[in-house]
């Protein structure tokens, strides 16, 4: 068996997605780093593509079976194998530290469970940290989808080519930023980069437009014909209009409408008490691992 490195570059883009979708068809205990949670970092104004060729491949007779990513930017990293390759996991970890570490040292997300990949951490003396992951989980079938919306909106589907101006206006004041909604040509472009991820179904991407043709309220949607869930990232109201209903609005129709095209699940980093009251559940829990310099 011969294992063959490789750095990353864009032609090896669907190669991680088939390689996180596989990994979350043999077991659950990744799905906090699932195919969406790359492709959304990849295309995140945010996410610092001048250290992309950093990223590490691990090739077997031209598969991919093992992989090292950081989050964003150095600081942050995921790393995983398949099935019948774990004499690889020290090495890759060892590759981690010494390329995505920065003046702090590096920080890895394990499930509380794994205790497999918690004795690897621990043995090059990672620490466990106070931060934390959790995912909720939602099966679809189990679940009512109905919801009500106030007078005056109406819940589509994010027009992607032409409601730019729209939707960053929506992100802008639904995360609470303050001043006025930067619309430069730098800005715009980051957003259409944001939308022009390779996966993205304007189909899932839901908000809520009001009386006045603003949008008001947006849930991401996330789902591979290839999986049995859907992904949900972002959500957002802006302040105005919160507490009206419109996040259960466009994360219940957001749904519904990936349920039409198959998924059986859905998934959420989150704890917040909004997804429970929509149906979602504890699925499980991460805490962060810290290997300081």
């Amino acid at each position: 068996m011969k294992i063959v490195f490789r750095n990353f570059d864009n032609s090896y883009y669907d190669k991680v997605c088939e390689f996180l979708i596989e990994l979350s068809k043999d077991d659950r205990k990744h799905i906090n780093w699932n195919w969406a949670r790359w492709e959304w970092m990849f295309f995140h104004p945010d996410f610092n593509s001048d250290l992309m060729d950093k990223i590490g491949l691990w090739y077997c007779n031209d598969e991919l079976v093992g992989i090292a990513i950081y989050d964003h930017y150095f600081g942050e990293a995921f790393v995983a194998t398949k099935q019948g390759f774990g004499e690889l996991e020290k090495e890759i970890l060892e590759y981690a530290i010494a390329t995505f570490s920065n003046e702090d040292g590096l920080g890895i997300v394990a499930n509380d469970t794994d205790t497999h990949t918690l004795d690897l951490l621990h043995s090059r003396k990672f620490v466990k940290n106070d931060q934390t992951e959790n995912v909720l989980e939602l099966e679809l079938e189990n679940v009512s989808l109905d919801y009500i919306t106030p007078k005056g909106i109406t819940v589509k589907n994010l027009n992607i080519k032409n409601d730019l101006y729209k939707h960053q206006k929506l992100l802008w004041k639904a995360f609470d930023h303050e001043g006025h909604v930067p619309v430069d040509e730098i800005t715009i472009h980051k957003q259409k980069k944001m939308l022009s991820a390779t996966n993205l179904n304007s189909f899932l991407h839901i908000v809520a437009e009001n009386e006045d043709g603003e949008y008001v309220a947006y849930c991401g949607l996330w789902y591979s014909q290839k999986t049995d869930y859907a992904y949900v990232e972002p959500v957002c109201t802006i302040p105005e209009y919160r507490h009206k209903g419109l996040g259960k609005a466009v994360v219940l129709e957001a749904l519904k409408r990936s349920c039409s095209l198959g998924a059986k699940k859905a998934y959420v980093i989150s704890d917040n008490p909004f997804y429970k009251s929509l149906g979602f559940h504890q699925h499980s829990h991460y805490t962060f691992y810290w290997h300081n310099i």
